[in-house]
């Protein structure tokens, strides 16, 4: 008999999912649910009107709408939902279904939250889940550091759509060269990069949304600034010299604990070397050295240095891209977390 598996996003997917049919967009943000059916499970997600419209006004009431399906599942796999994690396992003591968190964000909301009666909700929230799933160690260590049984601490390495990424060609006509960087997270630092390249011999394309820009003032003349559909995507990896994900500092806790693990992955599929903020959540992916260098975070000067060690070495940085490609085909691939993720459903759910 097959599991029924609910995700819960922490964002809409009904749109990324038909692109994704269609062959316009990569499976990553699905984070497993359309590999389900190979390993017995049938996962469905639940998006409306309704849903989208208590999103707008705090993404921890978009899953309240669920509560009158969510019996009909053997067990929900949630990105956020916090609130409705408290009422269902703890407040309720609901048995069926099982829990379990996708952990992008715990840390930090632990960390922000740690002395108030935010903090006591949350903690008795995530601890009345039946499973977290970390895609770091370093997640998984700080779980264990406040008392989360080692039974519901997992860890899972994230994973790529990586042939969307590596089979995409580069558009022959375009020969200027340019150094790339993604994403819309708030945890990005792009006023950082910026600084960074403003005076350097670099031409800069950043895909991102204004809100990621809006402590960064005029634009120098060498940055491009725009935002792209994903079937774009993997071109815009391929014609770049190599990318450039800058981060705020941890320390700062804003944004999810991986920011910016989305684009590494993309990029290192993409055969291209990555320039890289120190974090903590990096090191289970990405080696520096061997699939580009990590850099100080908010730091310019040392965000200049690896900017230009790369751009004056190009068979260096390919190098790196190629051992960054191989890395991800190997261990990181949508297909091995998906049966990972399998395993960890069938066996919280066998309890």
């Amino acid at each position: 008999m097959n599991l029924r598996a609910l995700f819960l996003f922490a964002g809409p997917r009904g749109k990324l999912y038909e692109e994704y049919k269609k062959g316009d967009a990569p499976d990553t943000y699905l984070v497993g649910l359309n590999h389900m059916s190979k390993y017995g499970i049938e996962a469905g997600f639940i998006e409306n009107r309704f849903t989208e419209y208590l999103r707008k006004l705090s993404f921890n009431l978009t899953q309240l709408p669920t509560l009158s399906y969510l019996r009909s599942y053997d067990i929900v796999f949630s990105g956020s939902g916090v609130l409705t994690l408290f009422l269902v396992k703890f407040l309720l003591r609901w048995r069926k279904p099982k829990w379990a968190i996708y952990n992008t964000y715990l840390s930090n909301l632990f960390k922000r939250n740690d002395r108030r009666f935010k903090g006591w909700v949350i903690k008795k929230a995530v601890f009345s889940a039946d499973a977290i799933i970390s895609p770091s160690l370093a997640q998984q260590k700080f779980l264990a550091g406040i008392g989360l049984p080692t039974g519901k601490n997992y860890y899972a390495p994230y994973g790529v759509d990586y042939e969307f990424y590596a089979k995409a060609e580069s558009e022959p006509q375009v020969s200027e060269r340019f150094i790339f960087s993604a994403g819309r997270d708030v945890g990005r630092d792009y006023k950082t990069l910026i600084d960074a390249v403003k005076d350097l011999p670099v031409r800069l394309l950043i895909a991102a949304l204004p809100r990621n820009l809006k402590d960064v003032g005029e634009l120098p003349s060498n940055v491009t600034v725009s935002y792209f559909k994903p079937i774009q995507m993997p071109n815009l990896f391929k014609r770049a010299e190599f990318v450039v994900i800058p981060t705020i500092s941890e320390e700062k806790m804003v944004g999810s604990d991986c920011s910016g693990q989305y684009v590494l992955l993309e990029s290192m599929s993409s055969g291209k070397a990555v320039v890289t903020s120190a974090r903590t959540t990096l090191p289970d992916y990405f080696t520096d050295g061997l699939h580009g260098l990590t850099v100080i975070p908010e730091n310019v000067e040392d965000l200049k240095l690896a900017i230009m060690a790369l751009w004056n070495d190009p068979d260096r940085a390919k190098a790196m891209g190629e051992a960054g490609q191989a890395v991800i085909k190997e261990k990181f691939t949508m297909e091995i977390f998906s049966r990972k993720l399998s395993e960890i459903f069938h066996e919280v759910t066998n309890r």
